[in-house]
């Protein structure tokens, strides 16, 4: 005994057979190229993310090393004896090259950090200088002050002969 609807039941059944496969192939298709191309892509970022912070890295060693070294010559401004024109040409020198070594504004998002402690380290020479010239200035208000002492007790002198002179006449 056959069903009468048996060509039915089979041609459902390979419908149904050929729809699941369609379906399974298209998920796993699915899933292989998000899961093979995505972590591709993902690592070429990552690379690049690592490259560029590696290069800002070095670029900060390479920028601390210079400031150190106009830091020292700063310093040196204070020991007398130095030939401050000489030392004064370096630094400016160094400043430059300093200024120069800041990648553009496009490549770094420090870049107003970098270029700020590089005015700032032109404040500080500039203020520097401007100190030095304050020293030889109080070397003369030390001078006057002495001055001013030996003229008010020759005056002091001079007044007392003045009543002297007055009570003898």
């Amino acid at each position: 005994m056959k069903p009468k609807n048996s060509k039915e039941r089979r041609d459902s059944i390979l419908k149904f057979a050929l729809l699941f496969l369609f379906t399974v192939a298209l998920i796993v298709t699915a899933f292989f190229f998000d899961f093979d191309r995505v972590p591709f892509k993902e690592n070429s970022v990552l690379r690049e993310r690592t490259a560029s912070i590696e290069k800002e890295m070095y670029f900060q060693e390479e920028f601390s090393g210079r400031m150190l070294e106009i830091k020292s010559l700063i310093d040196s401004l204070d020991i007398p004896g130095q030939n401050l024109s000489y030392i004064n040409s370096m630094i400016n020198s160094k400043i430059v090259d300093l200024q120069k070594s800041i990648p553009t504004e496009d490549s770094t998002y420090r870049y107003d950090m970098y270029s700020n402690i590089v005015n700032s380290y032109v404040d500080i020479q500039a203020m520097k200088s401007k100190l030095k010239e304050y020293d030889e200035i109080d070397k003369r208000m030390a001078e006057y002050k002495e001055e001013l002492t030996r003229v008010r007790e020759e005056l002091n002198l001079a007044n007392r002969n003045l009543d002297a002179y007055r009570l003898s006449n």
